[in-house]
């Protein structure tokens, strides 16, 4: 009995490291102004790795997983209970896997691990880009999304290239707790040489101001309002007010509508659909609407109906363009992950969407310019934005609800996390959000318009390109976190399938 209170008492520290751990990294994700905690966050967690065993490293990779889910998906219970469940078990899940992982390398690579550390976590948040439990919110890089000049790295590995460097410094505060208080020097070092990255970049790229100006409605409808069958007519009445509005006064080509902006499956209704095309036509204005739609498919002569998250533009002459699917659908929220591998899931009802994914990426043309429209949280994927800048796109669209999560942190992370790809890709990106944050941004990352959360505002303004064709990461810098992927595959297994060779020679 002594023996075991002796043990407890050993590993009391480490459970509250990895508490502290995922407070402190939880908390620069949040838009509070403390991004700067994301320094220190994983210098604490790198303690628990190298100091715990590996079933103690997955157990406090969980804890730290799920103190970090609270505090920075909280609000996602708001949305749907499932969403709120299903992302409190994955994430943690994520977390004390990947910690398992490389406390297998710690154990392998015991002197060159640390500097092997960084590589297998971006090798993670690239993961977390992939397959149906797909969610890569909570990339270390992101913690940094309102510090101007640091941002500006992210054309060159995007927001993975940012990550890397805050753990690199995660990493030298480690060893100078250590007792190697050298690091300091180059911790020093590094930061001289980001800041400078970010002035010189901030100074030497050219931005045009093009002949083209789009506006963006932010009608603020409260969201549980929104769905009210009964607002729906006044609803697109406001909506054509706003945009005569907003084309009388600032005289824009192109107007912008937020996430399902029309609540109903619009394509299907000849009405709704002709009021659309008539708001087009007496205002001369493009239009970027967002709406739910439908598609019936004949399975053994029974109709099965898929539903889809889409949206699409409609020109000047009231014409409807091919609609846009939503690709990357939020897991348990807009769809019960491997639905498709597991159909019994789909008797499983807690309230979720179960959108289909959409198989078809549209550039949509307006004058001499292209861009894609992302729907939602599409904006987070670093991959989806660079693949239509590489096939052409101008600028990009973001149409979003953020009307869910209310006054939480949750809005502004959202915001945060998707204005990245204007730096990552050098073009300007237009975000309409129901209830806000909407805004306009350049290829800097300035933003150049702005509404707050809960306020009805229209705004606009000139589209601004750079005059570099493509950034270093559309051309090539996406490559890194692909990279750190593939090393990191052969580390881990590696050192896991070692040891067991090991392990059977010495019996």
């Amino acid at each position: 009995m002594e023996k075991l209170k002796q043990i407890k008492h050993k590993h009391i520290p480490f459970f509250w490291w990895a508490i502290l751990s995922g407070i402190l990294f939880g908390l620069s994700l949040i838009d509070i102004e403390l991004g700067f905690l994301s320094f220190f966050a994983f210098a604490i967690y790198l303690s628990i790795v190298i100091k715990s065993n590996s079933k103690q490293s997955f157990l406090y990779g969980l804890l730290f997983g799920f103190v970090l889910s609270c505090i920075t998906l909280y609000s996602t219970i708001l949305v749907k209970v499932i969403a709120f469940i299903g992302l409190l078990i994955a994430m943690p899940l994520y977390f004390g896997i990947i910690t398992l992982f490389i406390k297998k390398v710690q154990l392998r690579f015991t002197k060159s691990f640390i500097w092997f550390f960084p590589i297998i976590w971006i090798a993670f948040e690239y993961f977390m880009t992939l397959g149906p439990l797909n969610f890569p919110w909570h990339n270390v890089g992101y913690s940094l999304a309102n510090y101007y000049y640091l941002i500006q790295f992210a054309d060159i590995f995007g927001i993975y290239g940012i990550s890397f460097i805050v753990l690199i410094i995660n990493i030298l505060i480690y060893r100078i707790f250590s007792g190697k208080f050298k690091d300091i020097t180059f911790i020093i070092i590094i930061f001289m040489l980001w800041f400078g990255y970010g002035f010189y970049k901030d100074k030497t790229i050219k931005l045009q101001k093009e002949d083209l100006k789009i506006g963006i409605v932010q009608l603020n409808i409260l969201q549980e309002d929104k769905w009210n069958p009964a607002i729906l007519d006044s609803t697109i009445v406001e909506y054509a007010k706003q945009v005569s509005i907003v084309v009388k006064e600032d005289s824009v080509d192109l107007v912008i509508f937020p996430e399902s902006a029309i609540t109903t499956h619009l394509l299907h209704e000849r009405e709704y659909k002709k009021r659309i095309s008539n708001m087009a036509i007496s205002n001369k204005v493009n239009l970027i609407i967002g709406f739910p739609d439908y598609e019936v498919k004949w399975i053994d002569k029974k109709p099965r109906y898929e539903f889809f998250n889409s949206a699409t533009m409609v020109d000047k002459d009231g014409n409807f363009l091919p609609k846009y699917d939503k690709i990357r659908l939020v897991p348990f929220g807009e769809r019960i992950p491997f639905l498709r591998t597991f159909p019994i899931l789909e008797k499983l009802q807690f309230g979720q969407a179960n959108f289909e994914y959409g198989k078809n990426p549209r550039l949509y043309p307006i004058n001499d310019f292209q861009f894609p429209i992302l729907i939602c949280f599409e904006g987070v994927f670093p991959e989806l934005s660079r693949q239509y800048v590489r096939k052409g796109a101008d600028f990009i669209v973001v149409i979003t609800n953020d009307g869910w999560f209310q006054e939480t942190a949750f809005p502004k992370e959202h915001a945060n996390n998707t204005k990245i790809r204007a730096v990552e890709n050098r073009v300007s990106l237009f975000r309409a959000a129901n209830t806000g944050i909407s805004y306009i941004v350049n290829p800097k990352g300035q933003i150049i318009e702005k509404t707050e959360i809960y306020e009805k505002e229209n705004i606009s303004d000139f589209l601004f390109t750079s005059k570099n064709k493509f950034s270093f990461f559309v051309k090539v810098g996406y490559i890194f976190p692909i990279i750190c992927f593939w090393v990191s595959i052969i580390l881990i297994i590696y050192a896991i399938f070692s040891k067991l060779i090991l392990v059977r020679k010495n019996d």
